[in-house]
């Protein structure tokens, strides 16, 4: 009796360690792959934080897409940007044939394009046009502080190339590295984080974007990067890829997520 109490305290202690050593387990980031679109936008004469608002609370009526992941538009910070005016929507899916199946099904629907038209003046984007990429984000976005409740967010975005002989995977696996110096760094209450979308049509080019909770943490992350990150890790980026000089600069806003699908966009007043 007593051999068989000790045997039974022995599994309820093996099977207790292993369930909390599961739960500690954190996930992996890099581990997941998303299919995103970038579709372009342009700002009509009727563009204004009502009418946006407005826009978007109509538009997340209409969304019925199990697959949708999040959407997240981009307007431009000034006019210095390489495709000048130009915004953008990040729709980001569980893969590209739910995607195609979604868009399909879109423009199908006569309150979809009624609701297009009737906002035509505020924001016209051409789905047409949207451009595919696999994307990896290997911080999640609240290590270094939560994003405002608004659904703002900062970005940068640069465009860069693969050097001959190098892929996404050369890429991918030099995140590892600049994660882990990035954590070395100070980049406490920016909300940094960061992805790379790797572009369908040109395996050779893919786009790094870095987030902040605003353009003044923009400027506190890029001085840690220059002062504790870009003389260990830069060397080692430059032996598989480069990037443009000048980053394009966006104001941002989360307009839907699926894991919060009540949440709305607070817009900034035009005065």
């Amino acid at each position: 009796m007593k051999n068989l109490l000790i045997l039974t305290l022995s599994a309820i202690l093996i099977v207790s360690c292993a369930m909390e050593e599961t739960s500690n387990e954190v996930a992996e980031p890099l581990d997941n792959e998303f299919f995103t679109e970038f579709m372009p936008c342009k700002a009509g004469p009727d563009f204004n934080s009502e009418n946006m608002t407005a826009m978007i609370s109509e538009w997340q009526k209409l969304l019925s897409a199990d697959d949708l992941q999040g959407v997240w538009g981009y307007a431009p910070d000034g006019d210095s940007n390489s495709v000048g005016d130009t915004g953008w929507w990040e729709i980001q899916w569980t893969s590209e044939e739910s995607a195609n199946q979604a868009w399909e099904q879109w423009v199908e629907n006569e309150e979809a394009m009624a609701w297009q038209d009737k906002y035509e003046s505020v924001l016209s984007c051409d789905g047409e046009s949207r451009n595919a990429f696999d994307s990896v984000f290997p911080i999640p976005s609240a290590t270094y502080g939560e994003l405002p409740d608004s659904g703002y967010f900062y970005t940068e975005v640069y465009i860069c190339e693969l050097n001959e002989g190098f892929s996404k995977v050369d890429a991918i696996n030099f995140l590892y590295g600049f994660r882990e110096a990035v954590a070395n760094a100070d980049y406490s209450d920016t909300s940094y984080h960061l992805g790379n979308y790797f572009f369908h049509d040109d395996p050779s080019s893919f786009l790094w974007m870095n987030f902040t909770n605003s353009k003044e943490s923009m400027n506190k992350a890029s001085a840690s990067f220059e002062a504790e990150v870009r003389g260990d890790m830069f060397p080692l980026f430059s032996e598989f890829a480069s990037c443009g000089e000048k980053p394009d600069l966006y104001n941002g806003f989360t307009l839907y997520w699926s894991e919060d699908q009540d949440f709305m966009p607070t817009f900034p007043s035009d005065s």
